[in-house]
């Protein structure tokens, strides 16, 4: 199997995460410079669970879905079916779960913004559901043009209103941004519906064999552990930095974090990128029982994600200062080192980017989840212990141990199954030099 056979596809997956990018800039120019301080700082613990809930319910019965609906054409409709009940019933038990608490959590964060903005969850979810639910679909017909529509009227038409708000003078508060959101997630689901329309009027929803949801719940027996420890790591940062940060700087602290997490979620972008691509055509190579195709793929997309994220990662680690003062102005102070520090996981995102994608593909859940386990213990260790001193410059120093621990572990683990190697990794860069 050859990379280039999927260049195509490459091509939509890179334009449908450029939107990210480009709703990233629009939050930098727009969201966190026009915001006060403690509004972005609220809202952004708020989106913080949001996406624990939305990245954990995907992780856990939608990617078994692309998994089992990959291999078994024949049961797309009735995986698709399985899927849709559980992550619906999940997803939306989560959100009224969380609206019930936001009293005790906005007196957590000694934030009243974030207690009216959580009244809002199970509202947000069920707007976003459909989205999510269609866009998996598609990766599974391998329709990665239709997902960009999906993502572009997601993330389009929330740039658009951003700007749209902003020039009104109706943008002040992290609650309009909430509105935006929600507003967002309508119109995406729409799309998302129209594209998916046939698959999902001909689902029987009621007439789901038993089998079919002990298939989905047996493997994510470990993909839920190793799902919830990774959204813990990815989006639940700024919600252990709130907790830990002295009450003088909460917000300020989740603020300022926060800002520099947005520049550097276009790994973020990269990794979902990699998703897209990598589980599906895993799931089928390995099903077919070439092996050695499949390792050999997997060493040029190591070989390409070192190619590209390191010498990115070592620009904007040495260019720190000057891009903070380019797109913040000097709004918070140290930003910098954060981002600095953030920005060194580029240097071993590589390794887990394309390991645990392969190792969802191929099945192989329980290695994933040990790997995992350990680098959130490293994960959580280090936010215990420095986050009271080093503050926002701690959670940037947890993150990227816990990536580094988690590329190097998943990486031994895919080596057990396949015959992936760094020597052949660093052939491919010989080979490149030479012609």
């Amino acid at each position: 199997m050859k990379l280039k056979d999927h260049l195509s596809t490459g091509i939509w997956a890179a334009a449908d995460k450029a939107i990210l990018l480009l709703y990233g800039f629009a939050v930098i120019v727009v969201v966190i410079n026009v915001l006060p301080e403690r509004e972005y700082g609220s809202f952004m613990l708020f989106q913080s669970i949001f996406l624990i809930i939305c990245v954990l319910s995907d992780s856990i019965f939608l990617q078994p879905m692309v998994k089992f609906a990959s291999e078994h054409k024949a049961e797309v409709g009735l995986i698709l079916a399985a899927s849709f009940n559980l992550y619906v019933l999940v997803m939306m038990v989560s959100g009224a779960i969380f609206a019930l608490l936001s009293s005790p959590l906005g007196a957590a964060y000694l934030s009243t913004e974030l207690t009216t903005m959580m009244l809002w969850m199970p509202v947000v979810i069920a707007a976003n559901i459909l989205r999510g639910i269609g866009n998996r679909y598609l990766q599974v017909t391998y329709s990665i043009s239709k997902i960009f529509w999906v993502d572009l009227s997601y993330y389009g038409s929330m740039i658009v209103l951003t700007i749209l708000a902003h020039s009104l003078g109706m943008f002040h508060t992290g609650l309009d941004f909430l509105y935006i959101n929600l507003l967002g997630g309508l119109i995406s689901s729409v799309v998302a519906f129209w594209f998916c329309k046939d698959a999902f009027l001909s689902m029987p929803l009621l007439s789901v064999p038993r089998n079919e949801y002990g298939k989905l719940i047996s493997f994510a027996k470990f993909q839920a552990g190793t799902s919830a420890l990774l959204t813990l790591q990815q989006w639940g940062d700024v919600l252990i930095l709130g907790i830990y940060s002295p009450a003088e700087t909460k917000l300020a602290n989740v603020a300022l974090f926060s800002a520099a997490k947005t520049l550097y979620r276009g790994f973020d972008a990269v990794r979902e990128g990699a998703t897209l691509l990598i589980v599906p055509v895993a799931s089928k190579t390995y099903t077919a029982g070439d092996k050695e195709g499949l390792s050999s793929l997997i060493e040029r997309m190591l070989f390409f994600s070192f190619a590209l994220l390191v010498p990115v990662s070592l620009v904007m680690t040495l260019g720190s200062p000057v891009l903070m003062d380019i797109f913040y102005k000097n709004k918070f102070s140290g930003i910098d080192g954060v981002f600095r520090i953030l920005m060194l996981g580029g240097f071993t995102l590589p390794l887990s980017l394309v390991a645990t994608n392969v190792l969802i593909g191929t099945g192989h859940v329980k290695g994933l989840f040990f790997s995992t386990l350990a680098a959130t213990i490293v994960f959580f260790g280090l936010n215990r212990l420095i986050i009271p001193s080093m503050q926002a410059e701690g959670a940037a120093v947890a993150v990227f141990a816990s990536t580094t621990v988690l590329g190097i572990l998943t990486f031994f683990v895919m080596r057990r199954e396949l015959s992936v190697s760094a020597r052949g990794v660093l052939k491919l860069g010989r080979m490149k030099k030479k012609l």
